[in-house]
């Protein structure tokens, strides 16, 4: 007889404090890359000189380095690289003093790792320390907006000059009466509107045209102004980049500071002024065609007038490399290498112009007190085309191989599109940085050993997971920070390490205390872990995410050593949600995570 009761179905049993086995895996994955990652810092480094292209010291380097005791601790291949490590910053100046006149290429200032070299291989390192922790030199250049207004003013009045030529209007006055406008005066009774109507289709977007009787004026506006200003920024910063990287500087810090200034930091450069002359510099070459009919005259190196075409045949923005050499009558000259476009512009000028002079004018500006850059122009070589030019040549007539050299570096790093001026200088000794960076672990380990010994006294064994899950979130820190582009350990990013540690303490202690109080209502050790971990979760995430909203916003309006300790501070907020949250309830669910002990102590 069949039964007319089916048997209920049986409720799928609940599993306290699981976790899948990807998310161990997943953990595990993290906790070990950011550790390797981290390992270089604990290392630390030591400064050292690259030196490019050469296979070895001569017999002559090496002499000349231990007649100054300046014997390197260690010398390392690395591709290309030649590597000396030095015992401290001063004997690294010294020995790069010393081998810049003696190599083709200037002497690298670099820090190598102290970690084994197989870290290296495997693509770990160190992170880099910021100026207040190595020392040396910043710089605050600001840039000459005027002149890139005046500049962009000047350009408009030419094309209005053209126009006034295409238009045969005989008796107009151009002028520009400030840096962001250009006026124009018209005979009285002058039919302007085929140029106004020009004039319109040319400045949409730029410029706002007023008119008025027999006058037209033109006004830059406010986006264009803008737009102009910070283009010229982030184009100088660029080429600064570059010169320091010609400079042999290569872990400069260049950054944009407020409207119109750039923040540099020479980490381990104390003597900062061939850097200051060469950032200040803005010069340029460009070639001009001479003809004995033009108005347009420049002096050469004599002072002798020269006479010019008023456009350039080829300007500056065009050579892509620049190399200074003795040619075969021993006088300094600088080779030439012109891009795709410019090599084109060259042969096309060179090709119907054979057996006729062509002047190469270096320009070079120079900032006023209280008013716009003037530019310094000198014919510096006038040639006679022989036969068609292409995209490589050689330039001559310069005075010196140490100035063609420096014209070489000027040429390659590329023309800045202001000039620049050192608004602030400020210089810390290597002393002081390594006090700093003393200082800074210092209070990090006082920190780490004071809450060790809190959690421990406080919640016993759940102490020890607490410690084990803060020495795992420094680990990761250090990790991201030593992955993270462009990162800079400073002071405040010291500080910032401190305080997201402290932080992760408040996320233990709100699930231990909700699991202590859990126990204390009679449930199972097993039930209270699960309780108190789901019901302080919200907590946790909310007071971590209004925290981070802070550091993003610092971050954004922030430079300098207030970004530093927001990066720490938003990398800290993630690996304590990572290491205090999923980390340790890894470690406690197999241990209590089956617990079916009641009053149990925690």
């Amino acid at each position: 007889m069949t039964s007319l009761f089916r048997p209920s179905a049986r409720r799928p049993a609940t599993y306290f404090n699981r976790m899948s086995r990807w998310s161990y895996a997943l953990l595990l994955l993290m906790l070990v890359t950011f550790t390797f990652h981290s390992l270089p810092t604990f290392f630390g480094e030591q400064p050292a000189l690259g030196l490019h292209g050469q296979q070895a010291l001569t017999e002559s380097q090496i002499k000349q380095l231990a007649d100054h005791q300046l014997t390197p601790q260690r010398v390392s291949r690395d591709g290309e690289r030649l590597l000396l490590v030095f015992a401290s910053q001063t004997e690294q100046q010294q020995a790069k003093a010393l081998l810049d006149g003696q190599t083709s290429s200037a002497a690298t200032l670099e820090f190598a790792s102290n970690a084994p070299q197989w870290l290296s291989m495997l693509g770990a390192a160190p992170i880099k320390l910021g100026l207040d922790l190595r020392g040396g030199s910043q710089l605050l250049i600001g840039v000459d907006t005027d002149f890139v207004l005046s500049r962009q003013s000047r350009a408009m009045a030419d094309e209005v000059r053209t126009l006034l030529r295409e238009a045969n209007l005989r008796g107009a006055a151009v002028a520009t009466p400030s840096l962001d406008a250009v006026s124009v005066s018209l005979p009285a009774g002058t039919d302007d509107s085929a140029l106004v109507s020009q004039l319109r289709r040319q400045s949409q977007g730029q410029w706002q045209l007023d008119r008025s009787d027999d006058a037209l004026r033109l006004t830059l506006l406010p986006e264009a102004r803008s737009r102009l200003i910070g283009d010229a920024v982030v184009q100088n910063l660029k080429i600064l980049q570059k010169r320091l990287h010609e400079l042999g500087i290569v872990e400069a810090t260049v950054q944009r500071q407020g409207l119109n200034a750039i923040r540099i930091e020479l980490p381990g450069v104390h003597n900062p002024k061939q850097a200051r002359e060469v950032l200040g510099a803005t010069a340029s070459l460009a070639f001009y065609e001479v003809r004995t009919d033009s108005h347009f005259l420049l002096a050469d190196r004599h002072g002798q007038p020269v006479p010019l075409a008023r456009k350039a045949v080829l300007g500056g923005e065009h050579i892509i490399d620049a190399r200074a050499s003795v040619g075969e009558t021993g006088q300094p000259q600088v080779a030439i290498v012109l891009d795709g476009q410019g090599g084109e512009l060259m042969n096309r000028f060179s090709r119907s112009r054979i057996g006729t002079p062509m002047a190469t004018v270096f320009t070079e500006y120079r900032s006023q007190a209280g008013g716009p850059a003037r530019a310094s122009n000198q014919v510096i070589n006038i040639a006679t085309i022989q036969s068609a030019l292409g995209n490589q040549f050689r330039i001559t007539g310069i005075n010196s191989l140490p100035e063609a050299q420096d014209l070489a570096m000027l040429l390659r790093a590329g023309a800045l599109t202001a000039p620049l001026s050192i608004m602030e200088e400020r210089s810390i000794g290597p002393t002081l940085g390594a006090q700093n960076i003393q200082a800074g672990f210092m209070a990090l380990a006082c920190g780490m050993a004071g809450m060790a010994l809190f959690m421990i006294c406080w919640y016993r064994r759940f102490g020890w997971v607490a410690i084990t899950a803060l020495v795992a979130n420094l680990l990761m820190q250090v990790g991201m920070l030593a992955l993270l582009p462009g990162a800079v350990l400073t002071l405040p990013g010291i500080a910032g390490l401190v305080l997201t540690v402290g932080m992760a303490v408040d996320t233990h202690v709100l699930i231990f205390e909700r699991i202590r109080d859990r126990v204390r209502e009679g449930a199972s050790l097993a039930g209270a872990i699960d309780f108190g971990y789901r019901s302080a979760f919200r907590t946790i995430f909310d007071a971590n995410i209004t925290t981070l909203i802070s550091a993003v916003i610092l971050y954004s309006i922030g430079s300098g050593p207030l970004q530093g300790f927001s990066i720490t501070l938003m990398l800290g907020l993630m690996s304590s949600m990572v290491t205090g949250i999923w980390g340790t309830r890894a470690i406690i669910n197999p241990l209590w995570g089956k617990s079916s002990l009641t009053l149990a102590r925690i």
